[in-house]
């Protein structure tokens, strides 16, 4: 592992901080307050790319406020919300990666529940993305910055 500076490691901290509140909003409530997707724009100006974290915020939420258009709002204004704010952090590569680890993880865990209760209990259940999502955000962030 490398040295990471001390700001990247305060922007880490914070990062998790407010992904891991996120996700026991979403979990508790299937809501994420606004204050939140501000929190993390703000651990985003640490270390602050600004042409980056523009293209970040604008390559991470844009497939999200797409699928809610597409899917008459299946997709909550939240968490297109919260993906900005992570595509602001962790960059355009960052969070797009982040997309894909996280949809990853709730496909699998989608799949995991049609084996043990059948297809039609699986397309029923209704699961909070942001868990998902913020797994992905940590492990891409730990990818990028850490190892």
């Amino acid at each position: 592992m490398m040295d990471a500076e001390p700001a990247l490691l305060v922007k880490g901290l914070l990062f998790t901080l407010f992904l891991m509140i996120a996700s026991s909003h979403d979990i508790r409530t299937r809501e994420i307050p606004n204050w939140l997707p501000l929190a993390l724009v703000g651990s985003g100006l640490l270390q602050l790319h600004l042409v980056s974290a523009l293209l970040g915020l604008l390559a991470a939420s844009l497939p999200y406020l797409l699928a809610a258009v597409i899917t008459g709002g299946k997709i909550g204004g939240g968490d297109i919300k919260l993906m900005a704010a992570c595509g602001f952090v962790l960059g355009p590569v960052g969070g797009i990666l982040q997309s894909i680890v996280g949809l990853t993880l709730v496909l699998l865990f989608a799949i995991g529940i049609a084996f043990r209760s059948g297809l039609k209990s699986a397309k029923q259940t209704a699961l909070p993305l942001v868990p998902f999502l913020a797994a992905g955000g940590l492990l891409t962030f730990t990818l990028l910055h850490l190892l």
